[in-house]
């Protein structure tokens, strides 16, 4: 659902881990899991403006749906890990694309891609980190 990825997109981006936006909102001294008003509450607590509006509402509860998809009114931390798997899926996605337009466009300059790659992998490893990667976007706005 279009929600759960605007809150991925948001966690990410402010968060070195979903672990740690976990105990945003569940508290340093939580029991785990995470109740519908919890959520809504830490979303605030987060400065979460994505979903204000007319449906702020139902939004925040559908991504709360999406996580708790056994429907006990809680997300565990095991059912919040769903957004690591999404997020890896999304990077592995991206970087899919990558290789798909290298392989098609070879004509395309390749000083192109080398140059966003560089800016992107600033510590030269040959791979991006998520801190790497929300370093490099926070910079460009």
């Amino acid at each position: 659902p279009l929600a759960v990825r605007e809150f991925l997109e948001f966690i990410s981006s402010r968060y070195e881990s979903m672990d740690e936006a976990f105990v945003v909102i569940d508290g340093e001294k939580g029991n785990g899991k995470i109740t519908c008003r919890e959520f809504e509450e830490g979303i605030r607590k987060m400065k979460c403006k994505k979903f204000k509006g007319q449906n702020e509402a139902s939004r925040i509860s559908e991504i709360f749906r999406y996580l708790d998809p056994s429907g006990e009114g809680e997300i565990s931390k095991q059912e919040w890990a769903v957004l690591n798997k999404m997020l890896k899926e999304i990077d592995l996605s991206i970087w899919e694309f990558v290789q798909f337009c290298d392989r098609t466009w070879p004509r395309v300059d390749p000083a192109s891609l080398s140059t966003a790659w560089h800016a992107l992998d600033e510590d030269g490893s040959g791979s991006i980190t998520k801190k790497e990667r929300v370093g490099v976007l926070r910079e460009a706005g």
